[in-house]
């Protein structure tokens, strides 16, 4: 029972804990075997309230102590003490303070008796689910709300069938996801505070390959709703594309899909390299999603005139038309003939199986993962000498770890802190660059490079590869409006400015992610189908038809090895574009899986 307190507590023992550091602070009491008490609260002021968290630790009570605003809601400590949802109810209660993410809610009728006998004494009819479940902190980090504990779950239980299914009712491609995805979900994974998070993205590739073992291909049978008569036309065949035409064809309306290239897959196909993303498999994995639904594809079909389009019969259409306008590099030279984008670079490898002569010396200029690919295809081509230039610190560099590793293993070279001024003609070509020193903070956090007077280099090379991001160009035929980035302008809902067309992907928010996408795709397509008289698709929920045994041994968890990602000798796979990452044995996904602390359960 919560009480007012009169006093405080030993200082000794008396933690202050802030909003952001209480939860950690409730994880270092359980990992010293703190057992939780109760919780007391007093009001300071109308807007201020002091809550304090009691524990017993051996012979002693020790607190975390907290001063909040009322309104500021508390985060919920149920993650670590289940049974804290009952204090945290009855602070609701008595003191009007809030808490998020509660395992359980009451609304505020905790100390409250509007229930009758009659029906607490009901008896429970069938099997009942466990009530203590919540989404879990890496499902809440994924863009497209994945239930990522549940598909582990199946995958720990050699269910790949199920875990393919689980995870495409939010994110349709999981066998792409798998290898591509740069998996936000890993950031949010408990496990991350022993820097071992859970090998989630590997574990969906484990799911998507053996769904592929066990039934031949990817493509399943599913069940659509009754045909509505109702055509929706899909401008662009990228994941934001695919995945509204899936999920209107589940609710039984016609998806039609219009892409301009002579494959599906959008910044996928050109812009991911086949070592890290094999071609057939992507187009396999999108057109069993397609055809599951029976979506119409037109392949080479530029849409450049919405109301011509929509003049055939369409009763509402999503506009999924990416992103492929590669940035100037805005130094003078940089039309000289050997200077190419990325763009052009990597859809002539990726998606005409070209072999560009590109020489013995590349420069690659940039440093996210556009220009890691760039690189690492440029190796696999033959090049000698492949440097990268960065204006910025190597800590600064928006690419992953885990693709500047990659390239740093397959030979690679880096160069840090300079920027590109001018490009000379000629054959070799040659380029100045100005040696920078990290300034003062700029609008995305990082530290702006100003230039070292005096000081710079002169590079030669046969191929100078521009690679410093791309952004979208909405045709005016479109008929929408855009921002003054040119992007398309939309609601929550991503309906546009006209009536009956909704847009998603690179194109309303700049290049993003593949999770991203289709994360777009089924917010439309849930809006569209209530636009077109539908009920739209359901929110992310916690499953509760699903049992799920608490973990036996946390400890044992936390001590067990974190799975390596499995892949070629850097030796081996700069030699061609066989994929890099191996799919992780069976025994190893298992016991991997089975690290999973199960954080939805709240134990």
């Amino acid at each position: 029972m919560i009480v007012e307190i009169t006093k405080t507590p030993d200082a000794a023992y008396d933690i202050t804990a802030t909003m952001d550091t209480l939860v950690s602070e409730a994880e270092k009491m359980k990992q010293k075997g703190a057992r939780f008490i109760t919780i007391t609260a007093k009001d300071i002021s109308e807007t201020d309230a002091e809550v304090l968290y009691h524990f017993e630790v051996e012979d002693h009570v020790e607190n975390i102590h907290l001063i909040t605003k009322k309104a500021e809601p508390i985060k919920s400590i149920t993650g670590v003490y289940v049974a804290a949802f009952i204090g945290e109810n009855e602070a609701q209660d008595l003191f009007k303070l809030k808490f998020s993410n509660l395992a359980v809610d009451l609304g505020g009728k905790m100390l409250k008796n509007d229930i009758s006998p009659s029906t607490l004494l009901k008896p429970a009819v069938g099997p009942q689910p466990p009530i203590m479940r919540k989404l879990g902190p890496c499902r809440e980090e994924c863009p497209a709300m994945v239930n990522i504990p549940k598909y582990i779950r199946e995958v720990e239980n050699d269910n790949p069938e199920a875990a393919y299914n689980t995870i495409i009712d939010r994110a349709p491609i999981p066998a792409i996801l798998g290898r591509v995805c740069f998996a936000p979900c890993q950031e949010g994974c408990r496990q991350e505070l022993e820097a071992k998070p859970i090998q989630i993205r590997l574990l969906k590739r484990v799911a998507a390959d053996g769904f592929k073992e066990l039934n031949g291909s990817l493509q399943r049978e599913v069940t659509c709703k009754a045909p509505s008569g109702k055509r929706v036309a899909i401008v662009g065949g990228g994941p934001a594309g695919v995945a509204t035409a899936y999920y209107l064809g589940l609710q039984g309306h016609k998806a039609v899909v219009y892409e301009k290239g002579t494959m599906l897959g959008g910044a996928m196909a050109w812009g991911i390299p086949k070592y890290r993303l094999p071609k057939d498999l992507m187009n396999e994995e999108l057109m069993a999603r397609l055809n599951e639904v029976g979506a119409e594809v037109k392949l080479e079909t530029a849409v450049e005139d919405l109301d011509t389009l929509m003049s055939e019969g369409y009763d509402a259409a999503f506009l999924g038309i990416g992103a492929d306008q590669c940035n100037s590099l805005r130094c003078e030279g940089e039309d000289s003939e050997g200077v190419i984008s990325f763009i052009d670079f990597l859809t002539a490898v990726n998606i005409r199986n070209e072999t560009p002569a590109i020489g013995s010396r590349v420069i690659v200029i940039g440093g996210g993962n556009s220009a890691m690919d760039a690189a690492r295809t440029a190796v696999r081509l033959g090049a000698d000498d492949v440097t990268l230039f960065y204006r910025r610190t190597e800590g600064e560099m928006p690419a992953s770890l885990h693709e500047v590793h990659g390239a740093m293993e397959e030979g690679v070279n880096f160069d840090f802190l300079s920027s590109q001024i001018k490009i000379i003609p000629g054959k070799p070509l040659k380029i100045n660059f100005q040696a920078m020193v990290p300034g003062e903070p700029d609008e995305s956090g990082r530290r702006r490079p100003m230039p070292m007077e005096g000081r710079g280099v002169t590079v030669e090379a046969d191929t100078i590869i521009s690679a410093i991001g791309y952004r979208g160009l909405v045709p005016a035929g479109m008929g929408v409006e855009v921002n003054r980035y040119g992007q398309i302008e939309t609601d929550e809902s991503l309906k546009t400015s006209r009536d009956n067309v909704w847009a998603g992907g690179d194109a309303v928010f700049g290049p993003t992610s593949v999770i991203a996408a289709l994360r777009d795709g089924r917010i439309a397509a849930s809006s569209i189908d209530k636009y077109l008289g539908g009920e739209g698709l359901s929110d992310a929920t916690p499953d509760m038809t699903e049992f799920v045994a608490r973990p036996v041994d946390k400890e044992a968890l936390m001590e067990a090895p974190r799975a390596e990602i499995p892949e070629l000798d850097p030796d081996e796979r700069i030699k061609g574009f066989d994929e890099v990452e191996l799919l992780l044995e069976k025994c190893k996904a298992t016991c991997e899986a089975g690290r999973c602390w199960r954080c939805d359960w709240n134990e």
